[in-house]
């Protein structure tokens, strides 16, 4: 019973929709939509009428991230509202029998929606359309880039391009619907042929060589700064079958050029470290370790080095080490203080300067041990041509005289005033005949080979530095060592006896006609205080003889 029902139901539909199409002739059948605008029992003019009114400002939007394009008609493309109207007034109008009739119930029951899609009216507009989207979304993918100059590292960093496929976004144009008109650019991205990854070692040989580098060989050492370094730095471009890749490489010709330069500086034969006086402590003059450079050896070393991340490396070389290191030098520098100094002057006088000049180099570096002890001669040795001395102005039997190596008195007075005030013990020490105004009264100490001597002796637990040195109008003796602890002052000196040349006493050929130095008696003491504890005071006596030129002109 059920089925006769539905059969007879089907069949009273069908009746209905062929009456439908025979009432609607000329209109489409009611139900019908496009693109989401009821147009049934429209005839096409009114449908065509409607759609073009409800989608005047229709578009199709095309998006990317949070880019957004808009295409109207005006870039060459339009709804295509005919080809709509005529899909809707098909339905229910072609086909079998029974099809036509399914559309025509389906339409009038559930409603039937036709797609109202775009098409292309002016072909060269909407390429240009394309072209403009194109322009601003597409761009060239950057290879990375790495430079070194004088003023460091340059890098490009690079950058994958952009490209429209313009078929796929035709495509997708022409697909879209007014219902639906919203579309993804359909984009492809465009991988560098140089990358990261491509460029990474070759920037960080860069940045390596763009930092200073230091040389080690022994005690020298060469900084090649990072302007020198980029001449002879290549950033080169090669292929392999992974791709193109940078490399730095160090250019053979300047390698070479730059290991000759090296060379140069570097190689030298070995020179001691100088201790220079006149300081409370001696001051360092830094020796150097003799050098010979393995160019060889040193240039794999090297080239290695400038594209390395170590900045301070030792170069192969055959080393020779000084008799005085820097280092043992400035050991004996921290360990000793000034005890002892003293200078003197005299006017100028080659043939003085000379003998002064050698007999200071005589004394210089002379090191007295604790209890050893000192003498001017023993030390001096041979006075002769032969060893450098000449002619010059002495005293001899009290009046002035020439000898060879005259001057040497100077020497000895201004060694015994440094000795006398580090507080050592004085064994031997004479005056001059007559009183000589430019050294300290009653401090002189005259020598004349081999009885009148200056001796002294080395009465501390600490071993004493002599140090010496001549210019052309004055000699200074410094007196280095551990401190000893002892402070030295000296008595203002007693004179008696003072009196003058006599009438018939020959004039002096060093002296000025009425120039006069009284001979006197003096007596200078000395006090020595050696950790609290007063040392027996010294007491020098002088008997000086009156000198004169003559008398006055």
């Amino acid at each position: 019973m059920r089925l006769r029902l539905v059969v007879v139901a089907a069949g009273l539909l069908g009746i209905a929709a062929v009456s439908a199409v025979a009432l609607y002739d000329g209109r489409l059948v009611p139900g019908v939509r496009i693109a989401g605008i009821a147009v049934g029992s429209l005839t096409e003019a009114q449908a065509r009428e409607l759609l073009t009114t409800q989608t005047s400002d229709a578009s199709v939007t095309l998006v990317s991230g949070s880019l957004s394009i808009r295409l109207d008609p005006t870039t060459g493309i339009e709804l295509d509202v005919d080809a709509a109207v005529a899909r809707a007034f098909a339905v229910g109008r072609y086909g079998a029998f029974p099809v036509r009739v399914g559309d025509i119930v389906g339409a009038i029951t559930a409603g039937r929606d036709v797609a109202l899609a775009w098409r292309i009216v002016d072909g060269e507009r909407f390429a240009r359309a394309i072209e403009r989207v194109a322009a601003s979304v597409e761009r060239l993918s950057v290879d990375g880039d790495v430079r070194l100059g004088a003023d460091g590292v340059t890098l490009r960093t690079p950058r994958a391009g952009v490209a429209l496929d313009r078929s796929a976004l035709v495509q997708a144009v022409l697909a879209a619907t007014a219902a639906d008109a919203t579309v993804p650019l359909p984009l492809r991205v465009i991988e560098p042929a140089l990358d990261e990854e491509a460029i990474a070692p070759a920037f960080e040989a860069a940045r390596a060589a763009a930092q200073p580098l230091v040389l080690l060989a022994g005690t020298e050492r060469v900084v090649l700064e990072p302007a020198r370094l980029a001449l002879i730095v290549h950033i080169v471009r090669v292929a392999n079958v992974d791709g193109d890749r940078l490399v730095a490489q160090v250019d053979a010709v300047g390698l070479d050029a730059l290991v000759g330069e090296i060379a140069d500086a570097l190689d030298g034969g070995a020179r001691d470290a100088v201790l220079v006086p006149g300081g409370e402590h001696l001051t360092v003059i830094p020796g150097r370790d003799g050098v010979v450079l393995d160019r060889s050896a040193a240039r794999a070393t090297i080239a290695e080095a400038i594209l390395g991340p170590e900045r301070v490396v030792t170069v192969p070389a055959t080393l020779t080490r000084p008799a005085l290191t820097t280092v043992a030098a400035q050991r004996t520098a921290d360990q000793l203080v000034l005890v002892g100094a003293y200078a003197t002057y005299f006017p100028v006088n080659r043939a003085r300067a000379n003998n002064i000049g050698a007999a200071a180099r005589t004394f210089d570096g002379v090191v007295v041990v604790p209890g050893g002890s000192f003498s001017f001669w023993q030390r001096i040795g041979e006075v002769s041509p032969r060893t450098g001395y000449v002619f010059a102005g002495t005293i001899i039997d009290g009046v002035s005289s020439e000898a060879i190596g005259g001057g040497l008195c100077q020497v000895s007075t201004t060694f015994f005033n440094a000795v006398a005030r580090a507080g050592y013990a004085i064994d031997a020490r004479y005056p001059h005949s007559y009183y000589i105004e430019r050294y300290p009264l009653g401090l002189d100490a005259a020598v004349f080979a081999p009885s009148t001597d200056l001796r002294w002796t080395n009465d501390t637990a600490q071993a004493a530095l002599i140090r010496a040195a001549a210019t052309d109008t004055s000699v200074t003796f410094w007196v280095y060592s551990a401190p000893l602890g002892r402070t030295v002052t000296f008595g203002d000196p007693r004179q008696w006896n003072l009196r003058w040349p006599s009438a018939d006493q020959p004039a002096d050929p060093a002296h000025a006609p009425g120039y006069v130095v009284l001979g006197r008696d003096v007596v200078t003491t000395r006090t020595v205080v050696e950790n609290g504890t007063v040392v027996p005071d010294d007491e020098w006596y002088s008997h000086y003889a009156p000198v004169w030129g003559g008398p006055a002109r």
